[in-house]
């Protein structure tokens, strides 16, 4: 992901127009969102309806990260991909990846 800094996090080009502060704000919300449970946005923050681009960082496909569109709003209650890794191993898997960010 190109183009966010601590102030203005990359937003879509649509949100980027007349970025307003609630825009602003969703954003750096969703990005702290996505980070907590394991994804990785592969491209700028499209609001929360609309669907983004994302990959799965669990290591759950054997060899390759899932990557797909997904909503935001579906990130809100942590749902995940078809064939993720599931409950206590997916609860460790997130443990590990943010131990390892730090």
């Amino acid at each position: 992901m190109t183009g966010e800094t601590p102030d203005l996090p990359d937003l879509d080009p649509i949100l980027k127009t007349g970025a307003s502060k609630r825009n602003i704000d969703a954003a750096h919300k969703a990005l702290a969102r996505i980070h907590e449970l394991g994804w990785q946005p592969l491209a700028p923050y499209p609001g929360s309806d609309t669907h983004w681009k994302v990959r799965c960082l669990l290591g759950c496909q054997k060899g390759d990260a899932w990557e797909g569109d997904m909503f935001y709003s579906h990130m809100r209650r942590a749902r995940r991909h078809k064939g993720c890794l599931t409950g206590e191993l997916r609860e460790q898997a997130i443990a590990a990846l943010s131990r390892a960010r730090k």
